[in-house]
């Protein structure tokens, strides 16, 4: 079930939390800072996909460049990690969708890094990345180490 939940709460995290914050703007007396999520980044694809057209180029690419990328990639193997996982219910596939699941955690780890590691050269540095990066990679540490458990038979 762990293989099941924690991939969806990457996709949960990855979407609608904070992951890049720019400088404070001030709107009605109150102060907030410009966040982006990963649905600025991925939106357009995911409209594109519900609407079932299956593209990442033209008018579905993921906005942001190589950012919105890594973002929809995390995103999209964390969704075939939750699918598969229904299917490792069954006894007789089980070890194969933990190795899913374990790719999945180091491919998110991978996106989430690379994320960081871009916006470390923006003019907010490191102070500009948000909880949510830092929520979706530990959600990733989290699915692989998951996904190795499973492996072992548990």
């Amino acid at each position: 079930m762990v293989r099941i939940l924690l991939p969806l709460a990457i996709i949960a995290t990855l979407l609608f939390a904070p992951i890049f914050g720019a400088e404070p703007t001030e709107v009605g007396g109150i102060t907030k800072t410009n966040t982006v999520t990963g649905m600025d980044y991925v939106g357009d694809t995911i409209n594109c996909w519900m609407g079932g057209e299956y593209s990442v180029s033209g008018d579905c690419a993921p906005q942001g460049g190589t950012k919105g990328l890594a973002v929809f990639a995390a995103a999209f193997v964390s969704a075939v990690a939750a699918a598969l996982g229904f299917i490792g219910l069954l006894p007789v596939v089980g070890r194969i969708t933990s190795a899913i699941t374990m790719l999945a955690g180091v491919i998110v780890i991978a996106g989430i890094g690379f994320y960081i590691l871009t916006s470390l050269g923006s003019d907010e540095g490191i102070g500009g990345i948000q909880w949510g990066a830092y929520l979706a990679g530990g959600g990733g540490l989290l699915t692989m180490i998951s996904g190795l458990s499973g492996m072992r038979g548990r």
